[in-house]
């Protein structure tokens, strides 16, 4: 089944706390989601990293190690006990064991997890961080499944099965979907609904096979998923034909596409974006007031945009773009609040440019948010077609995504078209193909920073190009399916792994062993 990209579930979020998306917010995904498959107390967790991948270097540091236990604590990604989450759990009795070990896998970001209870429950759990904190459950005690969180999911193993597919949706409340799968003479009965099952439908179910464990968990993400995977347009070409015949801007089909996405109202869409926009402006105070944060690389720099405002080119828009998108990063990098847009790592770009734009234009509120909207339908073709997460694609995937996004969002600001936009974000992901992520340390600090800053000034030159009548020659939907390609031809090594690129110059492997990544991440 096709579940499809969300704004709010994939795109402009999650809100969380640093440092990366795809690491410590997935995981802590993860994590909640294990925590449910278990009734007794989770009394040991082991989870095995893959050499070959990206989780093996940067599991410590960018805290996919705290995320997944703060997760089995039932702790959110906002939490500020996140950072201390490890020692909680010990304290409380969990033994927890971190392996970095050769297994197959097919994804860099792969999550292999045991966990045991005091009821002597033991569970196997393979899943995967996908990008931009979206996460996928691969596969459950041996069994292959699809769990994406949207769905409230019921598992059911055993045999003896009696009860087909087809016979389900008569009988179970707010049915979506079913999956009955044989392995080793054992069956697995795998059921998708929009609400818990209630207990009788659960006995009923238990009458149509010998259970021999049974499985329930809540949604982990913001936005449910939905039966009816059919959607207003499959590509920007669809959705501009489709705008043009009702005079629509790129924030309007935002609004009717996640309301349709799921199943809410346009109000509340609205509603959803004026909360992430609230959290970025506060995101920029709490940067510019200053950070501290011991455990990295760089102090508190948005700060010095304004004390040294006279030696700066330019008028006060460029500035402060800096300064926005330098006091947003310090914000992740400090374990404060904000919101991953598309990505933890590329969290400045989008925030920090349009709201620097926004002021200096005199913009209104309604605008902003509008244009917040626009970025997020952007991101959600990029969500279909290509990726988010730098481990697959490159940097370009994180702040090239985002550059794209804020592109086609400074256009929706100024009044632009919906052609317009999306020739924008065209234009926008036109000009970072390529880029890698080569973290220092493998932290989302250098050269992440300067990305960030980058990306926000070629949103800037790409959106004024696409207000001048400046040709796109390659429209947004080949430009995405191209940018996933060149993304994926990045070698392993510049893809958020530490073993190449700036991550390995001297003074980078100086700072590494000062922060204390072990050696052999480095």
């Amino acid at each position: 089944m096709k579940e499809h990209a969300s704004i709010f579930n994939d795109v402009l979020g999650p809100v969380m706390i640093g440092p990366s998306s795809s690491h410590t917010a997935a995981s802590v995904r993860i994590g909640r989601a294990l925590r449910q498959m278990v009734a007794g107390k989770i009394t040991y967790f082991q989870a095995d990293f893959d050499p070959e991948g990206s989780l093996a270097a940067s599991y410590i540091s960018q805290c996919s190690d705290i995320g997944l236990v703060g997760g089995l604590l039932g702790l959110d990604p906002t939490d500020s006990r996140l950072t201390s989450a490890i020692q909680i759990a010990e304290d409380d009795g969990m033994e927890i064991l971190f392996r970095v070990i050769s297994y197959e896998n097919n994804h860099p970001n792969t999550y292999k997890m045991t966990i045991k209870t005091d009821r002597d429950e033991e569970l196997d759990v393979v899943a995967l961080s996908v990008g931009g904190g979206m996460i996928e459950i691969i596969e459950i005690d041996h069994f292959e499944v699809e769990v994406t969180g949207g769905f409230y999911e019921t598992l059911l193993f055993g045999d003896q099965l009696t009860v087909s597919e087809t016979e389900l949706p008569e009988k179970i409340s707010k049915f979506c979907f079913a999956a009955i799968k044989e392995q080793d003479g054992k069956t697995l009965l795998h059921i998708k609904t929009q609400q818990a099952i209630p207990e009788n439908e659960i006995a009923w179910l238990n009458e149509q096979m010998t259970v021999e464990r049974f499985i329930a968990f809540d949604p982990v993400l913001p936005i449910m998923s939905q039966k009816e995977p059919k959607m207003l347009f499959a590509t920007a070409e669809e959705m501009i034909a489709a705008a043009k015949k009702e005079k629509l801007d790129l924030a309007d089909m935002a609004l009717r596409y996640e309301s349709h996405r799921g199943s809410i109202s346009e109000e509340e869409v609205y509603q959803k974006a004026e909360d992430i926009l609230e959290i970025m402006a506060n995101g920029i105070k709490v940067g510019l007031a200053g950070t501290s944060y011991e455990d990295r690389m760089l102090g508190s720099q948005a700060p010095k945009i304004k004390a040294n405002r006279d030696k700066l080119i330019g008028d006060e828009l460029p500035a402060k773009i800096i300064e926005n998108i330098s006091a947003l990063m310090e914000v992740k990098s400090s374990m404060n609040v904000f919101v991953a847009a598309p990505t933890a790592g590329s969290c400045g770009a989008l925030p920090g440019t349009l709201i620097a734009v926004s002021d200096y234009q005199k913009k209104s509120h309604d605008e902003l948010v509008r244009a917040l909207l626009a970025a997020g339908m952007i991101g959600v073709f990029i969500a279909e077609y290509a990726t988010f997460a730098a481990e697959v694609a490159g940097c370009q995937a994180e702040c090239g995504s985002g550059s794209g996004m804020t592109a086609g969002a400074l256009v929706q600001l100024m009044g632009g078209t919906i052609e317009e936009a999306v020739n924008a974000a065209s234009m926008g992901l036109q000009n970072v193909f390529g880029m890698t992520c080569d973290p220092i340390g493998v932290r989302v600090e250098v050269p992440c920073l300067g990305k960030n800053m980058m990306c926000g000034m070629n949103a800037l030159v790409a959106a004024n190009m696409a207000l001048a009548g400046y040709d796109v020659v390659v429209p947004l939907d080949e430009t995405i399916e191209s940018f996933n390609k060149v993304g994926r031809m990045i070698p392993p090594e510049l893809r958020c792994t530490g073993h190449a690129g700036i991550a390995q110059t001297p003074s980078g492997l100086a700072i590494a062993e000062r922060l204390g990544c072990p050696l052999d991440c480095c």
